[in-house]
């Protein structure tokens, strides 16, 4: 079991059409709710606007709790909600929702395929055993208890944690390998509980994270590689390219170093060099020797190591075998094969120029 007290000053603020919202905690950690590659998302949000439009999440299910306030949800073609303080509503995030009241809330997002809920808990005096109220078969299992007011003593994983009000504690479990979702509470006040189950959906939303290594001889290698097919026609003149996808990481840092044109500027700094002491011989053929001597050793040692400076390690892991690609990579590997750098970048250019079109 792992842990995670989140503390206001803990939560991510953004503004949305009808106010502010506070992102109290995704997963995957690393996912971003723009992107839309998360599996669950918890937030606090205030409806600042007598009417607000909610935006459409069609690939989510949403369960909204009133904090403060009261609050009519109209879900366009669906029905009706009228909501008090700490009542709930459980929607697809596929409907056209619109608001009407100011209030205070708590957002529970799940994307769909998972399962996610919200309930209450008012802890006492006693310690009090909690566990799971619903059966699932999903991989994993995270509880959350947000003290809306009082404290709490969570008791989990032989740990005692102290929940203030408006602070949010995360208790991640791992079904899979027979952990089970159990804790006792105690304290005063109202807790809101969210359990969510869900399968981990390895590389369906998101990059797979790769942990960083140091370099060696194998990363070497791999760098020697990437710095001699930098060039146009490069997939038609190397085969092996073909069999290739280089993830964004690795792809982002090859843009960089071409961009700035390190290698480059070093092989032409070289190059002069061995041109001055070649013209000082006064020997065209040592001349010649001396630049292909530079070239060999440009193309196997000094490229290759400028590239292992910047490249993400281990290398060969962002190197991605394009017949077994993860649905996320795919759909990455997909678009760059459907785009046209030289199209999009006119299309950039003259995006604001008043000569592209009015959409119907």
């Amino acid at each position: 079991m792992k842990y995670q007290l989140h503390k206001k000053e803990d939560f991510c603020e953004s503004q949305w059409t009808g106010g502010l919202t506070r992102e109290i905690a995704i997963w995957p950690h690393t996912a971003k709710y723009i992107d839309r590659n998360f599996i669950w998302r918890l937030s606090t949000a205030t409806c600042e606007l007598e009417e607000s439009d909610f935006s459409k999440l069609p690939d989510y299910d949403r369960v909204l709790m009133v904090l403060e306030g009261e609050v009519v949800l109209s879900h366009e073609g669906q029905r009706v909600a009228r909501l008090k303080e700490l009542e709930q509503d459980r929607f697809d995030g596929a409907y056209k929702t619109r608001s009407f009241g100011k209030i205070t809330d708590y957002n529970l997002m799940v994307r769909k395929g998972n399962e996610g809920y919200l309930d209450l808990l008012h802890p006492q005096a006693n310690a009090q055993a909690c566990g799971p109220t619903f059966e699932t078969e999903k991989e994993l299992a995270v509880h959350g208890l947000y003290c809306h007011e009082g404290y709490a003593v969570v008791g989990c994983g032989g740990e005692s944690i102290m929940v203030q009000a408006g602070q949010q504690l995360v208790m991640e479990f791992e079904l899979i390998n027979g952990e089970k979702p159990e804790y006792t509470i105690m304290g005063e006040g109202t807790l809101v509980r969210s359990q969510i189950y869900f399968d981990a959906m390895k590389g369906q939303l998101a990059a797979e994270e790769i942990p960083a290594e140091k370099a060696t001889f194998d990363d070497f290698k791999a760098c020697m590689y990437l710095a001699n097919v930098q060039f146009k026609l490069a997939e038609y003149l190397v085969p092996s390219l073909k069999n290739y996808w280089f993830d964004e990481a690795l792809s982002a840092k090859i843009r960089m170093v071409e961009r700035c044109y390190l290698t480059f500027i070093v092989f032409l700094v070289g190059a002069m060099g061995v041109l001055a002491l070649g013209a000082s011989s006064g020997n065209s053929a040592i001349v010649f020797a001396a630049m292909g001597g530079w070239l060999a050793v440009d193309c196997l040692l000094v490229s290759p190591l400028i590239y292992l400076i910047f490249m993400p390690k281990p290398v060969r892991k962002h190197m991605k075998d394009v017949n077994n690609l993860t649905p996320y990579e795919q759909k990455l590997y997909d678009a760059e094969k459907a785009s046209n750098p030289m199209v999009d970048k006119m299309l950039k250019k003259y995006k604001n120029s008043g000569r592209n079109f009015p959409k119907e």
